[in-house]
């Protein structure tokens, strides 16, 4: 479920793209991910009304590698009725189902919490493995969940990600 439900928002993420280029706004040039905080934070500036490209780039966060000015540049383009509708309705169902995935989140907590066998702490993850937080991954410790309901670390074999654990859980039970 929670997969159908990234994936669909990856839809509304491609529509949101598509409507920024039927506009000739540049702002992928720009950002390298419109749903990180610079893109979603100028993307509801148009959305709620503002049109100056100016205005807009101020909304950059200080990681952004593009300048103000290569971010203003890139907002410069036609703001047609129809296409601020498209991508009005994009960013509303991608928040709609960033909600989802929260509340699928939350579900999933619950149930492995259910299904947890110990209340051991996981051991430290292998610092090969050690990874940033991935961008659509769970809001709480899924390793350390799913830790708690097999009783070992499935991540430590090479090849298995916590996604694949969680997987694994889900299609053939422990």
């Amino acid at each position: 479920q929670r997969q159908m439900l990234i994936s669909m928002q990856a839809q509304h993420i491609q529509h949101m793209q598509k409507a920024l280029a039927l506009m000739t706004l540049k702002l992928t040039e720009a950002v390298s991910d419109i749903t990180g905080k610079t893109g979603l934070a100028i993307i509801r500036a148009i959305v709620a009304g503002e049109r100056n490209p100016s205005e807009l780039a101020r909304l950059r966060d200080g990681r952004v590698k593009a300048s103000e000015d290569d971010v203003r540049r890139a907002l410069e383009g036609h703001y047609r009725a129809e296409h601020l509708f498209a991508l009005k309705q994009a960013l509303h169902l991608y928040d709609a189902y960033a909600a989802r995935v929260q509340e699928c989140d939350v579900e999933l907590e619950r149930v492995l919490t259910t299904l947890a066998r110990s209340d051991d702490d996981v051991p430290p993850q292998d610092p090969r493995k050690a990874k940033s937080h991935a961008k659509n991954a769970p809001t709480f410790d899924l390793r350390k969940a799913l830790f708690r309901c097999y009783g070992v670390d499935l991540t430590r074999i090479n090849g298995i990600h916590v996604a694949t654990a969680l997987t694994m859980l889900a299609e053939i039970g422990f």
